[in-house]
């Protein structure tokens, strides 16, 4: 018995040992294999701002645990070679799903997510996607060249988000801020916004001047180059003095009223649209609490007649050429009648009639020693001959202008022929001369230095007048 001890003892270390090797199975070796990695889809981050999300299913592979587990992730996110963005994650266990997140995403291209995943025993295993991210510029382009829309209420501001009910801009503002509605805001494809004021804007008095006027750029908002990141409900400006519509509005006030200057202006996009070549759009900005400001902006071909838009200020008379006044069963018909070139020639004492606007909204006209009477005010025949009170030129008179409706103010004030008035003709029987008329402008534009509107006025149901003017 004693003998044989020591044989007892060699015989259960080996099987022992045995055991030990093969996990129970003599014939089976342990494998330990790298771990299995298995990409899903990338959730979120497709499109340029978006969070980044990627879910990385792991398994440490075959060993059931008894040799090794897993250990780390490390990532890499590159775009045309250079790293975007890196990253580790510590695991255990066996088997594990990991997020990757990437808050804020990446700008539009091409990128690559490169992972490897080791474990305990060292193991490694690697894959790898390829994903493009996409713009995030809205089908509403606004690269291009822009200007507020020299038309009424292009600006106003009210309690609300929409409303005028403070201030809107009418169409003798427009004409009195050109040197505004010629400014010209850019934005370029790779993010460049440029404001161009030319020699003057429409300056206020927190700017240092003595009134409100046209006058040269004042620091910081004086024009220059700066960016711009847009989302298509939402555009932002970047850098001081970036601004569009009026430099005194941003998001914390207006700096007329003690807000300071801000190095961004965030806008929200209103009614963006697409007509031909021309596109338009609304900004809306809260100035503080329940200050809400639009400013109707536009690009591209503006459809005004044929020429660039034009103020309304200053001298105008009839333009002297066949079709000048008419009237007919439509606006702008001229069926029933409409003035000849020999007209012009017969009523000269009509068509040297001068018609003057003011910047300070007063009208006047002056009709000179003579101009064309008709029988309804008093004379024997049709003819030229001394202005007759109230048409006379003589009373004191106002006008608005909205852009749209020219509205003439004080007894006698005409622009054409004064017997035509809204509703009526003078000439009529026991129709009483108005305190005012009001004209349709259905065009007003200005080509080479030289300004034409036309006015459309209805006498009554399906009679239509229409005068053609041009400036002196």
């Amino acid at each position: 018995m004693k003998n044989n001890f020591p044989k007892i003892i060699t015989m259960l270390s080996l099987l022992v040992v045995s055991w030990a090797c093969d996990n129970g199975f003599a014939d089976i070796d342990v494998i330990d294999t790298p771990p299995k990695i298995t990409l899903g889809s990338i959730s979120s981050g497709l499109t340029e701002g978006e969070d980044f999300r990627i879910s990385v299913t792991l398994d440490d592979g075959t060993d059931d645990g008894a040799i090794s587990s897993l250990a780390s992730l490390d990532y890499t996110i590159t775009s045309g070679g250079a790293t975007v963005t890196s990253g580790s994650e510590a695991l255990s266990g066996d088997q594990q799903t990991v997020t990757i997140s990437v808050p804020g995403g990446f700008d539009a291209g091409t990128y690559n997510f490169d992972v490897v995943v080791s474990d305990t025993n060292g193991n490694t295993a690697t894959d790898n996607v390829t994903f493009e991210v996409a713009s995030a510029q809205p089908d509403f382009d606004i690269t291009g060249t822009w200007v507020v829309e020299p038309v009424a209420a292009s600006l106003a501001v009210g309690p609300s988000p929409g409303s005028t009910e403070w201030f809107a801009i009418d169409g003798a503002g427009v004409s009195q801020r050109a040197c505004f509605y010629d400014d010209t805001y850019t934005f370029g494809a790779d993010g460049s916004f440029v404001i161009d004021l030319g020699d003057q804007t429409w300056l206020e008095t927190w700017q240092g001047v003595d009134s409100d006027r046209c006058g040269t750029p004042v620091s910081p908002y004086d024009g220059g180059t700066y960016q711009y990141t847009y989302t298509g409900t939402s555009l932002t400006v970047i850098g001081e003095g970036a601004y569009l519509g009026l430099s005194k509005v941003n998001n914390a006030g207006e700096v007329s009223q003690g807000a300071a200057i801000p190095d961004q202006i965030t806008y929200t996009i209103v009614d963006p649209v697409v007509d031909g070549n021309t596109r338009r759009m609304t900004l809306r900005i809260e100035a503080g609490s329940g200050v809400w400001w639009d400013f109707k902006l536009v690009s591209g071909e503006i459809d005004n007649g044929g020429g660039e838009s034009a103020s309304i200020f200053g001298n105008w008379k009839m333009e002297p050429i066949a079709g000048a006044f008419g009237v007919g069963p439509s606006a702008g018909s001229t069926e029933f009648f409409a003035n000849s070139a020999d007209d012009v020639t017969t009523r000269a004492c009509f068509f040297d009639d001068v018609y003057t606007f003011a910047e300070d909204g007063t009208y006047s006209y002056d009709l000179g020693d003579q101009t064309w009477l008709e029988t309804w005010q008093g004379v024997a025949e049709d003819g030229c001959g001394a202005p007759v009170a109230p048409h006379d030129g003589s009373g004191d008179y106002t006008f608005t202008f909205d852009g749209s409706s020219l509205k003439l103010i004080g007894e006698g004030a005409h622009l054409a022929l004064s017997k035509v008035i809204n509703g009526a003709e003078l000439s009529t029987a026991g129709v009483e001369v108005p305190a005012d008329v009001t004209y349709q402008v259905a065009s007003l534009t200005e080509t080479d230095g030289v300004k034409r509107m036309t006015l459309h006025i209805e006498i009554q149901d399906g009679i239509w007048w229409t005068f053609k003017l041009i400036s002196e």
